[in-house]
Parts: C-alpha cells; sequence; structure tokens
C-alpha cells in the first residue's frame, strides 16, 4: 500500500448544503455547518489534528491490549495442546497396563526394586 504524504486537513474545506443529504430523505440542513472566516476553518482544521492524535493514540491502546490478548491466547493454547498430549500418553500407558495385566501395585515394586537400597 502506498502512503500519500497529503494530510486531508491540507485540503480546501468542500461546500457542503442541505441538498446534500437530501439522500436519506429528511431535512439535515441543521447538521451543516456554515463556513466561517479562515480563523475558523483552521480552528476546525486545528480541532480535527487534534483528534486524529487521538483516536492515533487510542488505536496504539487498542492495539497492544489486542497483542497481549493474543499473548494470552496463545499461551493457553500450547498449554492446552500440552494437556491432551499428556492425556493421550496417560491413556496409552493405562491401556498397556491393561494388555499386559499389570496391576498399580506391580509398577511399584518394580520401581521400587530397580533403586539402589542404602545397604549398597
Amino acid at each position: 500500500m502506498a502512503r500519500f504524504d497529503l494530510h486531508w486537513t491540507s485540503l480546501p474545506a468542500p461546500r457542503v448544503t442541505g441538498e446534500a443529504f437530501e439522500w436519506l430523505g429528511e431535512d439535515l440542513a441543521h447538521l451543516v455547518v456554515p463556513l466561517q472566516p479562515a480563523v475558523s476553518l483552521e480552528r476546525m482544521r486545528a480541532w480535527a489534528a487534534h483528534m486524529e492524535r487521538l483516536l492515533e493514540r487510542e488505536r496504539e491502546a487498542v492495539w497492544a491490549e489486542l497483542m497481549g490478548l493474543h499473548l494470552r491466547y496463545s499461551t493457553l493454547q500450547r498449554s492446552i495442546e500440552m494437556l491432551c498430549d499428556y492425556q493421550k500418553d496417560v491413556m496409552q500407558a493405562l491401556e498397556w497396563q491393561e494388555e499386559n495385566n499389570v496391576q498399580e501395585g506391580d509398577l511399584l515394586s518394580l520401581h521400587n526394586s530397580s533403586l539402589p537400597s542404602d545397604n549398597d
């Protein structure tokens, strides 16, 4: 995307009349801001630039919050994946125990017998 150096506040102000709002089907002429001397126009441009800066700060704050949420989401997603893998491993181990008729006590005695004793 090309970025233009032309800022909208440097463009001449268009004339807006009540007829420009006719497509809405109601009389909105009371919303039309009459163009005043250049001082008011400059004040309006300054206000518009100020509002642009405020909106840019708000956009940056929302973007930072979005990135924080994305980081938390990614962390939670990875944690869930790890828990699913762990559950799968546990289920495979339980299936192996069942297929080989291994009881919980058998595993404990096997584990204890493979540990070195204090007398050694």
